[in-house]
């Protein structure tokens, strides 16, 4: 429980500090451009929502609140425009007619939801000054969710898949080395479940912080510049990735089942040969990767 709770954590806190940090900026910018006697909520509000962790695009999050902010906003002042008073049944009509109207556009499911909390705040606060202030708000704060999730605050996607590659490379060397002394009766089952355990969990990270890292290279003005390096380096971690649970996987199960031999030293020298490719990635190189890569597809061929 506790290291579930941890790895939440962990996953939610970059997201989590850019989204306070964003809030804070966008009151900030609100209360200059409007004055101290105006309230900028919404321009924080729409920073947090725009990166609220979790969220598969955080620019299209923005660009989709700020078009439910005014289609709400809209909605809501025609429907006071034609009947001058707040009734539930014009209430629902206006909230109806804003998801609609802003479910059309086919974008994020926030512009359905954004447009419709517009729309019941125009017709609770009525028509003027507010009206036009909210839609400033919006701008500024889905503005500022812009700037961080595009430039600002972009974590760097070599940087992620060095520092998650290099624990599974780490985890798969430790397994190799276990299995190497369970081999030679050094050590026992125990040791050797704990590290395969180990290496799974290191790669199921991975595997995750490299869908993470391709939203990055479609989604933000720095993973656009390099997306073409970007994809090069993540397929070479998921090939590094397969063959090293592959070639660990089958060997520690049959040492397991008490079936290994010492012809299971064949498969710890391919390991080995991964190991250092992944080292090589770890160290952002790809020479040693694309040598032990070659060599396996020539061993193949042959």
């Amino acid at each position: 429980m506790l290291g579930r709770l941890q790895r939440n954590w962990r996953r939610a806190f970059r997201e989590s500090l850019e989204s306070a940090l964003a809030a804070g900026i966008a009151w900030w910018i609100g209360l200059q451009v409007f004055g101290a006697e105006h309230t900028p909520l919404f321009a924080a509000v729409a920073a947090v929502v725009s990166l609220a962790p979790g969220l598969p695009s955080h620019s299209r999050q923005a660009l989709g609140l700020l078009l439910g902010v005014v289609v709400g906003i809209v909605v809501g002042e025609a429907a006071l425009a034609a009947s001058g008073e707040v009734q539930p049944p014009m209430m629902a009509l206006a909230v109806f007619a804003a998801i609609m109207l802003a479910i059309a556009f086919d974008v994020q499911p926030i512009i359905g939801i954004q447009a419709g909390v517009s729309a019941v705040i125009v017709l609770v606060e009525g028509q003027g000054e507010n009206s036009y202030a909210r839609v400033i708000d919006a701008l500024i704060g889905g503005g500022v969710a812009l700037a961080f999730s595009q430039v600002l605050l972009t974590p760097d996607p070599f940087a992620i898949m060095r520092k998650e590659g290099g624990k599974l490379v780490r985890a798969a060397d430790a397994l190799r080395d276990a299995l190497c002394r369970c081999r030679d009766s050094e050590c026992g089952r125990d040791e050797v479940e704990s590290a395969l355990r180990d290496m799974d969990r290191a790669a199921m990270t991975l595997d995750e912080q490299l869908e993470y890292v391709g939203r990055i290279a479609q989604r933000t003005f720095r993973g656009r510049m390099h997306k073409a390096r970007i994809e090069a380096r993540t397929e070479q971690w998921r090939e590094c990735s397969k063959r090293l649970r592959l070639s660990l996987s089958d060997v520690t199960h049959t040492m397991l089942a008490r079936e290994g031999g010492r012809d299971d030293g064949s498969k710890l020298d391919e390991a080995a040969r991964w190991v250092e490719a992944g080292q090589s990635l770890s160290q952002g190189k790809g020479d040693k990767f694309r040598s032990v890569e070659e060599a396996e597809e020539k061993g193949v061929r042959e």
